[in-house]
């Protein structure tokens, strides 16, 4: 596993760019997490949510197909290590920023208590970067963040009344509404994680059977 995440490091999963407007993101939420202690820790993790979905998306099937990750993948002996480390090094950036901002908030006295902080609102973490790294497991780079953006909007311009009252699958497809509302009933929020879960790791299962063209092909 460690030799996967060096190997997921070095290659540089994130475009420079998106590693940018995370750092930019993330100092507006420090500013007002600090600044404005009632509601600006939400606002600078729904902001670090929104970047997630990009950055989480980095495409792995693609690229390895183009022979980018041969050198690890010849030589590891788990591909399901491999793409584990693939998608640790994927949500990285991105968790860490949310960390940073939480512990940030915590300590200057503006946050809410630690369990709202580690309750729902990780989940949502979890959420988007589990599945923006599922959908755009065979897309390119990005691609999964901008494709659940567009069904966002349209939903919420088209359907709003879908999001009007959580359910596992409204969560799921919005993880944005575990930020910032009313306290939603465990009873809801652990399904869509499990859900979650289990895609993760239904992907990192069938992906060991997937041919990415490793040996020249007759």
């Amino acid at each position: 596993m460690t030799q996967s995440l060096r190997f997921f490091l070095v290659v540089h999963l994130h475009a420079p760019y998106t590693l940018i407007i995370l750092l930019l993101v993330l100092t507006v939420g420090l500013y007002l997490a600090i600044a404005n202690p009632l509601t600006g820790l939400d606002d600078g993790l729904g902001m670090l949510l929104f970047v997630q979905m990009f950055l989480a998306s980095t495409g792995f099937t693609e690229r390895a197909r183009r022979g980018h990750f041969d050198l690890l993948l010849t030589m590891s002996q788990s591909r399901a290590r491999a793409l584990a480390a693939h998608w640790i090094v994927s949500i990285l950036p991105g968790a860490a920023a949310w960390l940073l901002l939480c512990l940030t908030a915590v300590a200057s006295g503006t946050s809410a208590p630690w369990t709202t902080v580690l309750g729902p609102r990780l989940a949502a973490l979890f959420l988007v970067s589990a599945l923006a790294w599922v959908v755009g497991f065979a897309m390119t780079r990005g691609t999964a963040g901008f494709i659940w953006t567009v069904a966002l909007f349209a939903i919420a311009v088209q359907r709003s009344d879908v999001l009007a009252s959580p359910s596992p699958a409204a969560i799921l497809f919005c993880p944005f509404l575990l930020i910032r509302r009313d306290p939603i009933e465990a009873g809801t929020v652990v399904p869509a994680v499990l859900l979650a879960l289990v895609a993760l790791l239904l992907v990192w299962h069938r992906a060991q059977q997937l041919d990415l063209y490793l040996v020249e092909q007759s």
